[in-house]
């Protein structure tokens, strides 16, 4: 059945367009979903706020990022570039995914800016690293998270990151993120329901969780990353730290929208989250706190691996 135009949109067309208009066959779902992604989420007032803060918060950091080109020689001046904008990247891609509702494919998206950020301390702290990156024919192993994480003084494995990992790999932990129980009313009979395309984002606060446990943290860590860009192009000590401080105030903003969104699902212990970001000096603080020296007994080097798929 071909879709049913509005007869304002209609006749507003030429007479040919009007008829292939009329032809146009009914979109699937596949399609839909498609186009969907590629236009702006009408309504959640509280979801646009949280992405308008975190936008606001990577400005900032995009400027520094501009202004670092031009001088810098060597791989270590590339890689730093590169690697920080990649982060941008998929920063953005993760609100993107996360406003339309693919939440696992999200999760993918911060894994990846997390895992970054490691290779970006690894090569402020030792610039000959990034010639191996450059240069390496076998960078799955030289390069593996948990081999980064050990030349940077941590700990091999990563809880925060294999939370990420459990989330985006095919595994049962993240199929919560889109299968669902419906239980008949009657019968009591529960049937499993698979969904593919966007989550339901009304009725599950796990759209504020990633907020919260990933795209939060990671933005963190960017305002120390983008650090490495000190000294190259224009970047300045005193830019970074005006970059640094704009950052942490909208990073406040957005950690205050996470505690709106998830006190309004009841979850009260949220409380007293985005007071941990009150200042630029308290963010870069807990993200030094994040990793021990030493990696501790529940977290054995026998599972450094298992992250690093």
């Amino acid at each position: 059945m071909p879709p049913v135009l509005p007869a304002s949109a209609t006749a507003a067309l030429p007479a040919t367009m009007r008829l292939l208009a009329s032809e146009l066959p009914e979109p699937g779902p596949i399609r839909r979903m498609q186009t969907e992604l590629a236009f702006p989420i009408i309504g959640r007032d509280d979801h646009k706020a949280a992405e308008d803060a975190l936008v606001a918060a990577l400005e900032p950091q995009m400027q520094l990022l501009a202004d670092s080109g031009g001088k810098g020689t060597g791989e270590a001046h590339f890689v730093i570039r590169h690697l920080i904008a990649r982060v941008l990247s998929d920063l953005m891609a993760a609100m993107h995914l996360a406003r339309h509702g693919y939440l696992s494919q999200a999760y993918n998206a911060v894994r990846t800016a997390y895992e970054t950020q490691d290779l970006v301390a690894l090569v402020i702290a030792n610039p000959e690293e990034a010639a191996k990156w450059v240069n390496t024919e076998q960078g799955r192993k030289d390069f593996a998270p948990s081999a980064v994480r050990q030349r940077i003084g941590k700990p091999s494995f990563d809880e925060m990151y294999g939370n990420y990992s459990e989330l985006a790999h095919p595994r049962f932990a993240g199929s919560r993120l889109s299968t669902f129980g419906k239980r008949h009313a009657e019968t009591g009979e529960v049937r499993i329901l698979v969904q593919v395309g966007p989550m339901t984002l009304d009725e599950f606060p796990d759209f504020w969780f990633l907020i919260m446990a990933g795209i939060v943290p990671t933005a963190i860590r960017l305002i120390q990353s983008s650090a490495g860009l000190i000294g190259l192009g224009e970047v300045t000590e005193s830019k970074w730290d005006d970059a640094a401080r704009a950052t942490a105030t909208d990073l406040k903003l957005l950690a205050e929208a996470v505690e709106d969104g998830l006190k309004g699902f009841g979850v009260d212990e949220v409380e007293g989250f985005a007071a941990r970001f009150a200042s630029v000096g308290k963010i870069i603080d807990e993200a030094n706190e994040e990793f021990s020296d030493e990696p501790s007994s529940e977290q054995p080097d026998q599972a450094e691996d298992s992250d690093d798929d």
